[in-house]
């Protein structure tokens, strides 16, 4: 009698053992998955810090653009300078991005790996009226404000990044 109890008592240990080896497989599986996913969101979030990056060189550009033209050119539609839309399209949206004469290229160093190269655009948004007091006393301000936008991807063509500032000159 002493060994038939002896075999069922092995065959139980057999199951069990193989139970826990299913159960930590399946927790290994689980680890490389979220592992995966880790890595994948690691590199996404690099991409697109780079983008930004890059959209905010090509802002700054865009502003010493503005800052060292003694006479801008004409604000016609070409070589990245527009008016505002008169039917109220936003110019940033409808503007071919991978045109070099459409927008003005990010010339400076350090962003060589991106997909494409950043670029911006400049808009003319007209000139200050809040200030334009004919009260006595009150300096009249000539001053004129443009949007600067910029675009960047990433390391990726699947990574955008749109920037924009306004700038008072």
């Amino acid at each position: 009698m002493n060994i038939y109890v002896d075999r069922v008592e092995r065959g139980a240990t057999l199951v069990i053992t193989m139970v826990f080896l299913l159960i930590l497989t399946i927790i290994g599986l689980a680890g490389m998955d979220v592992t995966g996913l880790e890595e994948r969101m690691a590199g996404n979030m690099r991409d697109r810090n780079i983008a930004f990056q890059a959209a905010e060189a090509a802002v700054l550009e865009g502003e010493n653009y503005l800052e060292t033209q003694v006479i801008l050119p004409a604000f016609d539609g070409s070589n990245g300078l527009y008016t505002l839309p008169a039917n109220g399209d936003k110019t940033w949206e409808v503007v071919t991005w991978s045109s070099s004469s459409a927008v003005i290229s990010y010339s400076g160093a350090g962003f060589d790996e991106l997909s494409s190269s950043a670029a911006y655009i400049i808009e003319d948004l007209a000139a200050a009226s809040a200030s334009d007091s004919l009260e006595v006393g009150v300096p009249v301000d000539n001053k004129r404000y443009y949007r600067v936008t910029a675009r960047a991807t990433g390391l990726s063509n699947t990574t955008s990044v749109i920037l924009q500032t306004v700038y008072k000159r």
